[in-house]
């Protein structure tokens, strides 16, 4: 029998009963003073073993009440967007199989150092390509952000992982659709200039969430950054080492929502120890949760 695609099945069924069962969510709603800690699914997540970035993940996300998930559109080369992590198609397609000897239309793989880049194919031949360790009789695409869009349909609220982008394509795909539930997200290292975010945020009307990566002193680079996005800042990611009351506090007093990252200590106990403390202590003390556990974090919040 034909590999499906789930993608493909669920985005039909989602496009022919609209909004029966799941509700809407908007950024300004979920992330309002009172409200319990957010769960959001870190791109890496374990989703029902669907691969990263796909519809798939997207759905399971959606039908098993997972409140946010974080994706990353990228440019083709004619200027379309795809969801994909990496700058390259090769940890997560088979771009090598389709392709043998690279981008038709553009620069050798070998010339490349070996890589297929996102930016050298166009949307139609992305299309071609599969997402590797989809389950066995599934081939799940490669979506676009309208498609994965589409499927949301508001029912989640959305971290757009900022990679290769442009403001005036990105503010152009998105200037037609209902951003309530959608999120501008891109790290941040100390001391970098962030005036395009700055310029998607206005050009978009969409917030910001930043991750202040690889800090050694939240509270200095939050206040550095704060001064290049201001109030267009509504979630701040950190890992939980080295907070600080006053960090806190700053965020408090601004009302922007503190979010602990993926990949620290927490999901670490939860996958090698089974224990369920350290995300209960951030969880407890009101800080909403990046995971790639998400299942295993919405059941310490008895959903």
């Amino acid at each position: 029998m034909k590999p499906r695609s789930l993608a493909r099945i669920v985005l039909s069924l989602a496009l022919i009963v609209p909004q029966l069962v799941f509700a809407q969510v908007s950024v300004d709603d979920r992330l309002a003073p009172g409200h319990p800690p957010l769960v959001i699914a870190h791109r890496s997540a374990v989703m029902g073993e669907w691969p990263e970035n796909s519809l798939a993940a997207i759905w399971y996300a959606i039908d098993r009440g997972i409140e946010a998930i974080h994706i990353n559109p990228q440019l083709t080369a004619d200027d379309q967007y795809v969801l994909m992590h990496d700058h390259t198609l090769n940890r997560t397609t088979d771009v090598e199989r389709v392709f043998p000897e690279g981008p038709p239309d553009g620069p050798s793989r070998a010339s490349r150092g070996g890589k297929d880049y996102v930016r050298d194919y166009t949307l139609e031949q992305i299309r071609r390509l599969r997402l590797l360790n989809s389950k066995p009789g599934y081939d799940e695409p490669v979506p676009t952000l309208g498609e994965a869009l589409d499927l949301v349909d508001g029912r989640l609220l959305v971290l757009l992982g900022l990679k290769a982008y442009e403001v005036d394509s990105l503010a152009a795909g998105l200037g037609e659709r209902d951003a309530e539930n959608l999120l501008l997200f891109d790290l941040y290292y100390s001391g970098t200039d962030q005036s395009k975010l700055r310029e998607a945020s206005t050009a978009t009307g969409i917030g910001v969430a930043v991750a202040l990566f690889r800090s050694r002193n939240y509270l200095a680079d939050f206040d550095a950054i704060y001064a290049q996005l201001g109030s267009t800042i509504r979630m701040v990611s950190v890992a939980s080492a080295n907070l600080t009351p006053e960090f806190v506090s700053r965020l408090e007093e601004l009302g922007i929502v503190l979010t602990i990252s993926s990949g620290g200590p927490e999901d670490s106990a939860l996958v090698n120890g089974n224990d369920t403390g350290p995300w209960r202590a951030v969880l407890d003390r009101g800080f909403s949760a990046s995971t790639d556990q998400p299942d295993l974090v919405l059941k310490l919040l008895g959903k």
